[in-house]
């Protein structure tokens, strides 16, 4: 489970500690189609999603949702680039050729996932609540199943609202031909599936400031254990004067710990204004420490529409074991990766959504948004001089959605 999730369980939390249980309502529909691309014809995904809620008489929710992505493009290997031209065999058993001073791309890259999950909230009395469900997710090489539970209480004429919460999640990996020993020559004779477990313990606050003002603070707790390599990653073994002699897939550690804490205050500026900001720290110890800062501000135009612009800025550090490549005048190390998502990198997101009431108790949503990853520079060998292992990308997110 990530962490936005436990973030919209610990605002739901907070939301129905300040309303009565008043009268049952019909079901509640969210559905939404988005659209994800990246510059130089790298990863395109597209995605239906759709949100149903309904409540009864006692002010209990029952959440359903569903989702389908289809994703495709050309996808990093991980190989270095080369002033040579190179030919190797894709993850996927297509032969490929690279061509000289370009970044090596798997353009045979595509994936299909479907996923669900049923969330059931209730209200034990007037000062506790239990928030429970599975989710489970479909794709061509992995299975997922997870279930969660947290529990609030309310405390302060329901203006406090503590919560505790526990995801476990259990993970199938069935990579296509089997999963590649770790630094193994590419090609290489392959094992069979492995699993992947995680578990996530979080501790929240919610607090009511003012008629105007509400702030919330999480601490969350992770733990991965089992197959966490990339099936379809290679790192490249490098002559010192810049030449491929090889590559090997990747290898990482079997565990993986980190703490996450994050605050948002939401404050209601004036009658059409509302400000939303958060804070995210995220520190683990495959090194991969990061922060983000998002805000955005909603202004409610007239005829029930309004509009919300947004900023975030993310900075992560690269993991212990990344490198661009490894030389083949060093020792194998035990642990590496040339996976550019584990690299030191900052990315900026600047978007807005669009709101309006439409007929027969609609509200449509349209959201816009750009993305940009800027990597830190990558050292080379001098006979890779001009070349990038990580040029970094820009991506344009659209979605368009309806409630009703």
């Amino acid at each position: 489970m990530q962490l936005t999730t436990w973030q919209s369980l610990a605002l739901a939390a907070a939301t129905l500690a300040g309303t009565s249980s008043a009268q049952a309502t019909q079901w509640e529909h969210d559905a939404a189609l988005l659209y994800y691309g990246e510059s130089d014809d790298r990863v395109q995904a597209g995605s239906v999603k759709y949100q149903g809620k309904r409540e009864n008489d006692e002010g209990d929710k029952l959440t359903v949702t569903a989702g389908v992505d289809a994703l495709t493009g050309a996808s990093p290997l991980g190989v270095a680039p080369s002033y040579q031209a190179q030919t190797m065999t894709s993850p996927s058993g297509k032969t490929i050729t690279i061509p000289a001073g370009t970044l090596p791309l798997d353009d045979s890259f595509k994936d299909l996932r479907v996923s669900g999950g049923v969330q059931w909230d209730k209200g034990i009395n007037e000062h506790w609540r239990h928030n429970s469900g599975v989710s489970l997710s479909k794709e061509q090489d992995y299975l997922h199943t997870g279930v969660n539970s947290t529990v609030s209480r309310y405390l302060n004429n329901k203006n406090t609202t503590l919560s505790a919460g526990l995801a476990l999640g259990y993970d199938q990996v069935q990579p296509i031909e089997g999963k590649p020993v770790p630094l193994s020559l590419a090609g290489s004779n392959r094992e069979g599936d492995d699993t992947k477990k995680t578990g996530e313990l979080m501790l929240g606050v919610t607090q009511v400031l003012s008629k105007r003002a509400i702030a919330q603070l999480n601490y969350s707790y992770s733990q991965v254990s089992g197959y966490l390599n990339d099936p379809y990653k290679y790192i490249s073994i490098t002559t010192p004067a810049g030449v491929v002699s090889g590559n090997r897939y990747e290898s990482r550690p079997d565990t993986r710990k980190g703490h996450t804490f994050y605050g948002a205050l939401k404050y209601k500026a004036g009658d059409k204004t509302t400000l939303t900001s958060s804070l995210r720290f995220h520190q683990d110890d495959w090194g991969t420490d990061s922060f983000t800062a998002e805000q955005a501000i909603r202004f409610a135009l007239s005829n029930e529409r309004s509009i919300e612009p947004s900023v975030r800025f993310y900075h992560q550090k690269a993991a212990d074991f990344y490198k661009s490549q490894l030389l083949t005048t060093d020792a194998l190390p035990q642990y590496a990766s040339a996976d550019y998502r584990l690299a030191t990198f900052d990315a900026y997101t600047v978007g807005a959504t669009y709101r309006w009431q439409g007929s027969k108790d609609k509200e449509w949503r349209i959201t816009g948004e750009y993305y940009k990853q800027k990597p830190k520079a990558t050292e080379l060998t001098a006979g890779q001089a001009g070349l990038s292992a990580n040029p970094g990308f820009e991506a344009v997110i659209l979605s368009l959605g309806v409630k009703f």
